[in-house]
């Protein structure tokens, strides 16, 4: 055997071995183990069908999943209709469920806005009979619902929970459409939103120094104050320049989060009311969120705006928009302009 093709059969066996490696990567099971409605649609391609399962993250390789339901003759048994599937399945597994529906359960659709609370979302799932309120309410006082890795993906592992906190997963539920089995338990749900949390804010670098919790504390009070998705990265950095200069934050979303029901203009009394999560009588962020941020609201927390503002107030005129201010003494002019308080 000459050294000219040796070198070549060496080469060869080199690419060999990396293709190898490669497919057994790209065929691996994604991390997670959430579960999410899949729907087929009747006569669906089945590469659309490959590329609809990598775009919702049950798989890493459309191509290679196409091929391999090819290779074994799988592609023509797919059946229509709404299937479960769960994260961490492999090829097999997932097209073992997306050829049947015979294991599937009656899965009631659920839609969860952004900007709502802890109790709020307990309300609905209780109204649709997916679990209890009084259950659902007790665990989301704590973190300790969360699998362990959800709680690393997190860094929950180190943070203590601040005195005052009322639910510590206020803000993890991440708002969405869900699917949801009836009588669920109530740990199964905080566990089955938290992955959806963890899963749509993948991508999202913190660029503040701030902790991931700390983050989500923001990004809720940036949630409640600004109804245009353009203005959350400016009041985000109106918060955070506050913050860095010793001034308190001074949210009026942080003291109707307080209150029974939020009313139209809080009054003075309000203001005073004696709690962590009033931000006009204590420094920084509250102990915990107060609503369930959206991903505008997430990323404009994680990234916000550089500039010069100290204050904004809303210019109730019907564009949902704000005044914002450097000083207090203009601030003052808008406030009075606007006529809030």
């Amino acid at each position: 055997m000459n050294t000219s093709f040796k070198r070549i059969l060496i080469l060869v066996l080199i690419i060999i071995a990396a293709l190898l490696v490669w497919i057994s990567y790209e065929t691996m099971p994604v991390e997670g183990k959430a579960e999410k409605p899949f729907i087929v649609k009747e006569k669906s391609d089945f590469r659309k069908l490959s590329e609809n399962l990598e775009r919702e993250g049950f798989i890493k390789n459309s191509f290679l999943f196409s091929l391999y339901g090819t290779i074994y003759g799988k592609k023509d048994k797919i059946v229509s209709g709404e299937h479960t599937l769960k994260q961490g399945s492999d090829y097999k597994e997932l097209l073992s469920d997306l050829s049947t529906l015979d294991k599937e359960t009656e899965a009631l659709e659920i839609i969860i806005p952004e900007g709502i609370t802890v109790i709020e979302i307990a309300d609905r799932l209780s109204e649709k009979g997916i679990t209890g309120r009084k259950a659902f309410l007790e665990k989301a006082k704590t973190w300790n619902t969360l699998r362990k890795d959800q709680r690393e993906e997190l860094e929950l592992e180190d943070e203590k929970f601040k005195k005052g906190t009322k639910y510590a997963m206020e803000g993890l539920l991440f708002p969405d459409t869900y699917f949801f089995e009836k009588k669920l338990d109530a740990s199964e749900v905080i566990r089955q939103m938290t992955d959806r949390f963890i899963d749509k804010t993948a991508s999202i670098k913190i660029k503040t120094g701030q902790s991931p919790y700390e983050w989500i504390t923001l990004a809720s009070i940036i949630e409640k104050e600004a109804l245009l998705n353009k203005e959350k990265p400016v009041i985000a950095g109106v918060f955070i320049n506050r913050i860095q200069d010793g001034k308190k934050l001074q949210s009026c979303s942080t003291v109707q989060y307080l209150l029974d029901k939020p009313k139209a203009t809080l009054r003075r009394k309000d203001l005073k009311i004696k709690s962590p999560y009033n931000t006009y009588i204590n420094d920084g962020l509250p102990p915990a969120p107060i609503a369930s941020p959206d991903l505008h609201s997430l990323k404009a927390a994680a990234n916000p705006e550089k500039h010069d503002y100290y204050y904004f107030v809303a210019k109730q005129d019907g564009t949902w928009s704000h005044y914002f201010s450097k000083t207090y003494k203009e601030h003052r002019k808008y406030t009075n302009l606007s006529g809030n308080y």
